[in-house]
């Protein structure tokens, strides 16, 4: 989204930021600029997903306090997690995190759980 800077003024109603600067040196780059993470904040129509190290992004020295100040107020609405949150279509109560790229394969292969695709919601615990 940001190495292109036409793209800067457009919304979309979903947006996916990938913050892929993770480092010893809490690096960010340009993304220190408080204008990059306006940019960033207000293009999406109805959500807003961001991928990434918050640990470089918090403790960046250009940029920090700015970020450290986001992610603050993402966690205390419990809009942080330590993986990507997914739920099964079929059974919406099986419901995991995913933090390793095995747990695709293991907590929901084809997209969905490991429970049957024939055991629905209620007869779960019947069957």
């Amino acid at each position: 989204m940001f190495g292109q800077d036409n793209y800067q003024g457009e919304e979309s109603d979903i947006v996916i930021v990938s913050l892929t600067r993770s480092n010893a040196n809490h690096d960010i780059g340009f993304m220190f600029s408080p204008e990059r993470l306006n940019v960033l904040l207000s293009r999406a129509r109805d959500a807003l997903i961001m991928i990434g190290n918050s640990h470089t992004f918090k403790n960046s020295r250009k940029g920090g306090e700015l970020w450290g100040k986001l992610f603050e107020l993402l966690g205390h609405g419990k809009h942080v997690y330590s993986g990507l949150p997914v739920v099964c279509q079929r059974h919406p109560d099986q419901k995991n995190n995913l933090s390793q790229p095995t747990d695709f394969d293991e907590v929901c292969p084809d997209g969905g759980c490991t429970i049957p695709w024939y055991r629905l919601p209620g007869l779960c615990s019947m069957l």
